[in-house]
């Protein structure tokens, strides 16, 4: 089974291996668009270009969006994806030309052309899905799903003690989208962190001759360099790869709702995602309420790193 897919990203290694893993586990990309974030956008336009020509998909369209966040300054994260990107591994750059639509009005006008069809996946800072709410205010009703890589619900954050980076890079931008009225899994440093690929794992992507785990086994030295010196293994997180599992196998995992919102005023816990987990009254029940997320309760780690390795040819 295929599911059509319409990825928001900011395409650093982890984006990479997230357009690597739905490539191979029924993703059918019907367009990519690019926010700042990791790199800046015309980096991370070209970024995206450069990974699917590599494993051949030279037919889907990327779109460049949004090139700082809506209320504050842009800040960038090399020093955990390269200068370039993609781990300073030397891959060879795209020369195919991003298509000329700018990417929210690009999502807009995919949603609106095919209503209920598309799953929109965003896996990096959410200006480019605030920029298109603002546009399109039906745009809840035109989607299939919305999942998201951000937030750290109840556990600390990457990007500051309390942030993760996608939500902390563009809180307001976030802020619209849990406004929204659709059905939104964040999916979170407080799963993600659990997706650390084993030593076992990481032998299998070495060894593989297959040209896709060649591929990931470059791109991610630089992040095992980054996660070493973080978690004193030799090691990585599977951040943004996990929403797209999770955005084509919902089943690898269980969920909850919960009310949340985003910090926008707190001198240190700007950007933090504040779900209310303390069991007060009835629990929400209508995904599509606004200010309501699904969130991720438990998953099963050892079916999402095989279909990872599977995707890969490892």
């Amino acid at each position: 089974m295929t599911t059509d897919v319409l990825l928001d990203c900011d395409t650093g290694i982890d984006d990479a291996l997230a357009i690597l893993y739905g490539a191979g586990n029924g993703a059918r990309y019907v367009a990519c668009t690019v926010t700042h974030g990791n790199v800046p956008v015309p980096l991370g336009t070209r970024n995206t270009l450069t990974v699917l020509d590599a494993i051949g998909l030279t037919d889907v369209p990327v779109h460049q969006g949004a090139a700082r966040p809506m209320a504050q300054p842009l800040l960038t994260a090399e020093f955990v994806h390269g200068q370039d990107g993609l781990g300073d591994a030397g891959i060879a750059a795209s020369t195919r030309e991003p298509a000329g639509t700018l990417a929210a009005a690009e999502i807009v006008r995919l949603a609106r052309s095919r209503p209920g069809e598309l799953t929109l996946v965003a896996v990096g800072p959410l200006t480019n899905l605030g920029l298109a709410l603002l546009l399109e205010p039906r745009l809840p009703e035109l989607v299939d799903r919305v999942v998201v890589m951000g937030g750290a619900v109840g556990v600390p954050g990457n990007a500051s003690e309390t942030g993760e980076a996608n939500v902390w890079h563009d809180p307001e931008a976030a802020q619209l989208v849990l406004d929204a009225p659709w059905d939104v899994l964040l999916v979170g440093l407080e799963i993600t962190m659990q997706t650390q690929l084993p030593p076992e794992a990481l032998a299998r992507i070495r060894d593989s001759a297959d040209p896709r785990a060649q591929l990931t086994w470059r791109l991610v030295q630089h992040y095992l360099d980054v996660y070493e010196e973080v978690l004193g293994e030799r090691t990585c997180v599977l951040h943004d790869p996990l929403a797209m599992a999770l955005a084509l196998d919902p089943e690898l995992a269980t969920y909850r709702l919960v009310r949340a919102s985003i910090e926008l005023r707190g001198e240190r816990t700007r950007g933090q995602v504040v779900g209310d987990l303390r069991g007060y009254g009835p629990a929400p029940s209508d995904p599509a309420d606004p200010g309501v997320v699904r969130i991720v309760d438990s998953l099963d780690t050892a079916a999402f790193h095989a279909r990872f390795l599977r995707a890969l040819g490892a």
